[in-house]
């Protein structure tokens, strides 16, 4: 009996020594957490654009944020992103269907993030909403950080793409 036991001591600390597992647990929860807060965040902001609701849209922006639009405008600060989300929401004639794709998270570190999604928007006369005038589909680069527990965008850059990707997968060049 005391032949066994010896061995599986051994094994027992020869695993437990050679890493902290409260330590590898605790960061692959934060990180698992950290995303899912963030990709709560991006449907979030779907939600909002569907809906039309500033603050919702407006709620995890810093207030320095940075944005560069699909065409390549630089906004800065959160009262010009918000100026220039209700330029879309509210517009006189045209109105629009907004859905993004499955978005992809980078956790950089505890306080430091990026997230990529697709997104696509359709355009139409108020008037005709069937009739679809314009067709934008995009991806869109945000960074995030972490401030005392509360994650906020920093700055997104946007950009057309020629189709919507419902999934993101890396491309290997050949």
């Amino acid at each position: 009996m005391k032949s066994l036991f010896v061995p599986f001591i051994m094994v027992f600390l020869l695993l437990f020594s050679c890493q902290n597992p409260q330590k590898k647990i605790q960061g692959e929860n934060t990180s698992s957490k950290d995303s899912i807060q963030l990709v709560q965040m991006i449907l979030d902001r779907e939600k909002a654009m569907v809906q039309k609701d500033m603050g919702l849209a407006m709620a995890r922006f810093t207030e320095d944020a940075t944005w560069i639009n699909s065409q390549g405008y630089y906004f800065e600060g959160k009262h010009e992103l918000q100026k220039f989300h209700n330029m879309m929401m509210h517009n006189d004639s045209m109105d629009y269907y907004y859905e993004v794709g499955k978005p992809k998270i980078r956790v950089l570190s505890s306080q430091s993030a990026l997230a990529y999604y697709s997104w696509k928007m359709f355009w139409y006369k108020k008037e005709i909403p069937t009739d679809t005038t314009y067709k934008e589909i995009g991806f869109m680069t945000l960074t995030a950080q972490k401030n005392g527990g509360i994650w906020k965008w920093t700055a997104v850059t946007n950009q057309h793409t020629p189709w919507f990707y419902p999934e993101i997968n890396p491309v290997v060049a050949e």
